[in-house]
């Protein structure tokens, strides 16, 4: 509603932007010090089936700091993605058919995972993915997105900017 008219419809964000902003409040679990990464997987019917972020496995202390930085951390921590699946998968969930919502461009490793666990969509967000632009990157995620062309997965980016009202 607005201040001039109470009546008239409020504008709200889209489901894509709506999805990302719950990535971003998902991510803030996360005690990667450099990265904080979140997911959302939502089904077909726009309910959210589960989240995930960037974190150690159950049970893991992630309170040793050798374990938070970098290389070993490559090591110790699981994605964000897979976290999510995880957590379906634990709940007895399904993601079959379902769209996965994510920051930046899954890995290699993440994008298997997606693939197998019948996700049909990937939504990530423009404005996060430009900070991820380098010759080590590009090809990577020239890899990952070939992937998702052969399984069928299809890639969208969106910018909040364009889908968000505020």
């Amino acid at each position: 509603m607005s201040a001039e008219n109470p009546l008239a419809p409020r504008k709200v964000p889209s489901w894509d932007a709506y999805y990302l902003k719950i990535c971003r409040y998902v991510a803030a679990r996360s005690k990667d010090p450099n990265t904080q990464v979140g997911c959302v997987i939502v089904g077909p019917a726009h309910e959210i089936r589960s989240t995930g972020y960037n974190s150690f496995p159950r049970g893991i202390r992630d309170d040793v700091p050798e374990r938070l930085a970098r290389p070993a951390k490559y090591l110790w921590m699981e994605h964000a993605e897979r976290n999510a699946i995880y957590n379906a998968a634990r709940a007895g969930t399904p993601t079959e058919g379902c769209t996965i919502y994510v920051e930046i461009m899954p890995c290699m490793d993440c994008a298997r995972a997606i693939v197998q666990a019948g996700i049909k969509e990937v939504v990530i967000s423009r404005e996060r993915m430009q900070s991820y632009s380098s010759e080590y990157y590009n090809e990577h995620f020239r890899q990952v997105e070939q992937l998702f062309q052969e399984a069928g997965v299809r890639i969208r980016q969106v910018s909040l900017d364009e889908e968000d009202p505020e």
